[in-house]
């Protein structure tokens, strides 16, 4: 536990930082994603492009678990739309909103957080990282905090924070069940394409165009 003491510090910064400072939160989101990838990357080698390339040509044991975990995933950011939509108005989400000026630079830096440095950070912290297989007593426990460490980061009332770890829970499961990280972290990638890219490519083409 002793390597996770410096990002767990990390994101309480993060989640103090956003509270006093919140149309910030772009720029502490960057820093934040950012200085995960350089301590699990670099430092304690959690990542390596050519384990995720090899696995590439493995149909049963890689793609398929990344199409279902994306399905997971697909279903839970229905079902967190529509519990948003129908009692936000009573509770207070408390989820930090992400603002991004309207230019080009900040858009592709925004692309480039949500599609790629987001998925990969929170796939090595939150899951390869925190949740341990030692036992099963531990590998609960790890679960249960790996949820609500990934659910505080975007939100901090009891609603947002509800609608997270059921963000979060696809990738949770396909990280327990195949002890895969590169699984996670393709379906990760994927299902931010896949939820960014519509509004990336209309907010750049409505730049070009004003």
């Amino acid at each position: 536990m002793k390597r996770l003491y410096i990002p767990l510090i990390w994101e309480l910064a993060l989640v103090i930082a956003t509270i006093v400072m919140p149309k910030q939160a772009f720029n502490l989101f960057f820093i934040f994603y950012l200085g995960l990838l350089l301590y699990f990357y670099f430092f304690y080698k959690q990542f390596s492009f050519r384990k995720l390339h090899s696995q590439f040509c493995k149909f049963k044991d890689f793609w398929l678990p990344v199409a279902l975990t994306f399905a997971g995933l697909f279903a839970a950011g229905k079902l967190r739309e529509y519990i948003s939509y129908n009692f936000s108005f009573i509770y207070d989400e408390h989820a930090v909103s992400i603002i991004v000026d309207n230019n080009l630079l900040p858009t592709f830096f925004y692309a480039l957080m949500m599609i790629v440095m987001k998925p990969v950070a929170e796939e090595l912290f939150f899951r390869r990282a925190l949740i341990s297989f030692d036992n099963k007593k531990k590998t609960a426990i790890y679960t249960v905090i790996s949820l609500l460490l990934c659910a505080l980061v975007r939100a901090h009332g009891l609603l947002g924070i509800a609608e997270y770890v059921l963000i979060a829970l696809p990738v949770t499961i396909a990280y327990l069940l195949t002890k895969n990280v590169y699984v996670t972290v393709m379906a990760h990638v994927l299902f931010e394409l896949y939820d960014n890219a519509y509004e990336v490519v209309y907010t750049v083409g409505r730049i070009l165009l004003r």
